[in-house]
């Protein structure tokens, strides 16, 4: 169901005739869906802005999350860029991650024409830490790429140029955007260098294995924040808590499911526990406890979204609130 934020900017739109521009991201979040295209939440959303009659331009299933869209009528969306828009675009659901979710796949290049000198390569590379640069006159096209290596292997061969277009290499591939995108991580993989094509046919990225490590290590950290909040929270219950407590205040709807230890606890199960009156009296923390409980209540909100497995990260807001969490129960720990 989405928010009501969400449901009166529909209304606004509709009223006003004006499509309103957000990035992905927060298009998500205003539907109510923790910032994550999952594919259960792609098909309430796509539901949702048939049945309204609204759409987005340009596709907001495979984009990089943090890119610009336009929420708008399906009548009022009739050229973009050009070109008449596809008015079902939207209706339909693609199953598919695509290398378009990745960051690196959404950047404009930092390039070199093919007649600069290698002066000019060398100051690029040295002052923005590269080791490549895409030899580009337009940015349609690649011509090729320079790096240190190949410059390296020019000087060995005792070319008497001074010019990039001498020093240039054809290490590298070209994909669609719309390429699947574990098809796409083997091909970096493989030639450590892909540029995307977009659909207006502009050259972006590259994306490298370091930007995969980086994209992957940002995506890995959540969990184990996750795994160590909780990890803090079980210490905090444990031998403070008798079990018959636990079981009294918990309803386990599932037959099968056995609470024998505080292990066997959910998060929210957690929080039930921390926020009733007795318990917490019982726990003896130095803490606010309405603060407290508040804090923990948005840390189950955003576990609620990490655990939808996609590509899509959390937001920055959201990361600094699990390390802050995780750092305060663990000081507090350490040091009570």
């Amino acid at each position: 169901m989405p928010r009501p934020q969400f449901i009166e900017l529909i209304n606004q739109i509709k009223k006003q005739g004006k499509s309103e521009t957000m990035t992905i991201r927060n298009f998500i979040w205003l539907f109510d869906c923790y910032e994550k295209r999952t594919s259960g939440n792609v098909w309430r959303i796509n539901n949702f802005l048939h049945n309204e009659k609204m759409m987005v331009v340009p596709n907001y299933q495979n984009g990089w999350i943090d890119e610009m869209i336009e929420l708008k009528e399906m009548d009022k969306a009739k050229i973009k860029n050009g070109k008449v828009a596809d008015e079902n675009e939207e209706e339909k659901f693609d199953p598919i991650n695509r290398l378009s979710v990745l960051k690196a796949a959404a950047q404009t290049p930092l390039s070199i024409t093919k007649e600069s000198n290698l002066e000019k390569a060398y100051h690029l590379m040295w002052k923005n830490d590269y080791s490549q640069l895409p030899v580009m006159n337009d940015e349609r096209a690649i011509l090729g790429i320079i790096s240190w290596q190949s410059i390296a292997k020019g000087l060995i061969a005792k070319k008497k140029s001074n010019l990039v277009k001498d020093f240039m290499t054809n290490d590298y591939k070209v994909l669609p955007e719309d390429t699947p995108l574990f098809d796409a991580i083997k091909e970096v993989i493989k030639t450590e260098m892909i540029f995307v094509l977009s659909k207006d046919k502009k050259i972006l990225g590259p994306v490298t294995p370091f930007d995969l490590n980086e994209e992957f290590l940002e995506q890995i950290e959540p969990y184990i924040l996750l795994e160590q909040i909780e990890n803090f929270i079980r210490l905090i219950l444990n031998d403070k808590i008798i079990h018959d407590d636990i079981l009294k205040l918990l309803t386990v709807q599932d037959s099968t499911r056995k609470i024998d230890s505080i292990s066997d606890m959910t998060f929210g199960e957690y929080l039930r526990v921390i926020e009733n009156n007795e318990m917490w009296t019982l726990l003896g923390l130095p803490f606010v406890k309405s603060d407290f409980v508040n804090e923990l209540e948005e840390i189950r909100k955003i576990r609620n979204g990490v655990m939808h497995f996609h590509p899509d990260k959390i937001s920055d807001v959201e990361l600094k609130k699990l390390r802050c969490m995780s750092v305060f129960l663990m000081d507090f720990l350490k040091n009570c």
